[in-house]
């Protein structure tokens, strides 16, 4: 077998989660909108699918709204299975220690992944000149991106889609902040943390969804997305408690309130994957153990996936275009090649750095 089995793909009852459905299905999608709107073989394939590909460039993209409405989800699970359960320390050192475990979580396969894409990058160049290859970077655009700020300072990326890891570090820091403040303002005035915390995430995912989401210039700040992240938050909440609900109902009264203000496709799909979540978390689908074990690995090394995906797609399209510039079936073979390569180096990425890590100190992941 091409790809072998790894801790990663350890067996698994036959049953599926829906959330390493959504995750699985998701993070795919992504992938293949990625493989199809850059480099040589995407330009070579497109007159024979231009539909398909169509498709793929258009609301391929919008699967990331099911990883903000996750995101938000596992975030609630691991920080605060229901809202009145918040214990922070009032100095708020808890609140450092959470958020900087969160950016290591995030960092250490995400710098194995950049220097990856930096290296093949190299030698991309190396064999043609492509308009999709990134240009060798310079120590100030590599450290802005292991500080995760490369968005939010202009820095030119050194591969697709880390605007998203950044993005997830702030809405996380953002939730964080939210609770801890809810419950510091609790003690000064003696109300109900819960309330509090709830007001103010419901709060805030309505600014960001009337005003914020509406202003492109933000996309690089997680205000712009924090009432999807809210979605999946109150997802949670309202699933482990039936007292939740209505803040729940009054989360997706603003989302029709920030549609019928502003119509916004990436709304709709968060609001169908919260559904999706929401139908299923009860319950799991009983299936062949062989697709389980599939799907449940494919859920597991989605966050290695999608960082190692484009270079990798890169340097194989690139050596495709040089040995055979004008066939159309030797770049469809190239999109297969990477397509398992990818899940071949996200397999041991996320086994040897991810796995490794969270053995000798367990962390919750909401990617």
């Amino acid at each position: 077998m091409f790809l072998p089995l790894s801790p990663a793909m350890r067996p698994v009852p036959n049953s599926l989660s829906i959330i390493d459905v959504i995750k699985a299905v998701a993070s795919q999608l992504i992938v293949w909108h990625h493989f199809i709107s850059y480099g040589p073989m995407a330009r070579t394939v497109y007159p024979h699918a231009a539909s398909l590909f169509d498709w793929l460039y258009n609301d391929g993209r919008l699967a990331v709204q099911a990883f903000l409405v996750l995101g938000g989800f596992l975030a609630a699970r691991s920080l605060a299975p229901q809202p009145h359960q918040l214990s922070f320390d009032s100095s708020g050192a808890e609140l450092a220690r959470l958020a900087w475990r969160r950016y290591v979580r995030l960092v250490r396969p995400y710098v194995v992944a950049l220097a990856l894409a930096i290296v093949l990058s190299a030698f991309a160049r190396l064999l043609m000149s492509d308009p999709d290859t990134p240009a060798a970077p310079s120590l100030k655009q590599v450290l802005f991106h292991v500080l995760l700020i490369h968005d939010i300072a202009g820095v030119d990326a050194l591969t697709t889609g880390v605007w998203y890891v950044a993005i997830d570090l702030q809405l996380y820091c953002m939730l964080l902040l939210l609770l801890w403040a809810a419950q510091r303002l609790a003690q000064v005035l003696r109300m109900d943390a819960q309330t509090l915390g709830l007001s103010f995430i419901v709060g805030l995912a309505t600014l960001s969804l009337l005003w914020f989401n509406r202003d492109d210039t933000l996309e690089s700040w997680g205000v712009f997305f924090f009432g999807t992240y809210a979605l999946g938050v109150m997802m949670q909440w309202a699933t482990a408690g039936r007292s939740k609900q209505p803040w729940m109902i009054v989360m997706l009264l603003i989302f029709v309130l920030a549609l019928a203000l502003d119509w916004r496709k990436p709304l709709i799909a968060a609001m169908l994957a919260a559904a999706f979540l929401g139908l299923g978390l009860h319950s799991r689908c009983r299936t062949d153990n062989g697709l389980a074990r599939f799907v449940g690995w494919l859920s597991r090394i989605s966050y290695s996936v999608f960082l190692i995906h484009y270079p990798i797609v890169l340097i194989v399209g690139t050596i495709v275009a040089r040995l055979w510039p004008e066939s159309v079936s030797m770049a469809v073979i190239g999109f297969l090649t990477a397509w398992l390569v990818t899940l071949w180096v996200a397999d041991a990425i996320h086994g040897r750095v991810e796995v490794a890590w969270a053995g000798r100190r367990p962390f919750g992941s909401s990617v």
